[in-house]
């Protein structure tokens, strides 16, 4: 395993805009060996990166050619609840490089208090995008990628961006882990029983990782003005439904290109499950979504 210390960590001084230093010198040098592995052939790499005092590990999935890098999905996967580590989260990005001839960095970031891992995640992602750009793949080229609680962190992130990243896909996401006005989205008691998330795994996670004083749900944003064009996939049978449509409905309010797909008979996770079916679906319009380019 790699290890790669910034030049954040080195000198706090710089920034990850200033590409000028010997330090954010280390900082390109982590991210070319990223998009260009030393053993061409690997299809997996694990490489770890400090971010100030956090230490983030990252895994790597290549395409079989990787001689010329054009596209990059950044994905937090879902950590937490019912799906855990490396394993289960693997044979999704598998599926989205064969599906998609793409490069995927996987952050495998530890749960902490839910702002603590959003400041970790958003901090990780900045690093990596302009890590990108500085090796030639625009902001264009990046698409950005959560399922369940990485769908959650990213659409934290997303609120706290002054301008858009790029575009995003949300799977099947969480935007309201306070619980305020749940009559709002009935699919929480509607498909509460149907599905392997319960509400009591909703509200388990709320005790144990949510501060209230640091969380404010994406539901609520007053403008979506700054958010990029988003795709949001949920699952007919998932809980957390009505919350994705609700978001996709405030997003397209100020921009038309984002999309809601609602995959009839799919759970929470389907991603990570054996419906071939739903798993098709997704992935025809995860596809459809990154190769088409933004006006």
């Amino acid at each position: 395993m790699c290890y790669h210390e910034t030049g954040d960590n080195m000198n706090k001084k710089n920034t990850v805009d200033d590409f000028g230093t010997e330090d954010t010198y280390k900082l390109y040098r982590t991210v070319y060996e990223i998009i260009h592995p030393t053993i061409s052939k690997k299809n997996i790499s694990n490489y770890k990166i400090m971010m100030q005092e956090d230490l983030v590990p990252l895994r790597i999935f290549y395409p079989k050619k990787i001689s010329k890098i054009e596209k990059v999905i950044i994905y937090l996967p879902g950590k937490t609840w019912i799906v855990n580590g490396i394993k289960d989260y693997t044979d999704i990005c598998q599926g989205l490089v064969k599906e998609l001839d793409i490069l995927v960095i996987a952050l495998d970031y530890t749960q902490d208090w839910y702002h603590k891992t959003v400041e970790i995640c958003k901090n990780t992602v900045e690093y990596l995008i302009h890590g990108l750009n500085r090796v030639g793949i625009e902001k264009e080229a990046i698409t950005l990628m959560g399922d369940s609680t990485g769908a959650s962190l990213l659409a934290s992130i997303t609120q706290l961006e002054k301008e858009p990243l790029s575009k995003q896909i949300l799977l099947y996401p969480a935007l309201n882990l306070t619980f305020e006005n749940p009559e709002n989205y009935p699919s929480l008691e509607q498909n509460n029983k149907l599905d392997l998330l319960t509400l009591n795994h909703l509200k388990t996670y709320e005790k144990k990782y949510i501060d209230k004083k640091y969380y404010h749900s994406p539901l609520t944003e007053e403008s979506y003005e700054t958010w990029p064009t988003t795709l949001i996939i949920t699952g007919d049978l998932d809980p957390v439904r009505d919350e994705g449509m609700a978001l996709a409905k405030n997003i397209r309010k100020e921009n038309r290109k984002s999309k809601i797909i609602n995959i009839k008979f799919a759970s929470h996770g389907f991603l990570n499950s054996k419906d071939e079916e739903s798993i098709e679906e997704a992935m025809k319009e995860i596809k459809k979504f990154i190769s088409k380019k933004e006006r």
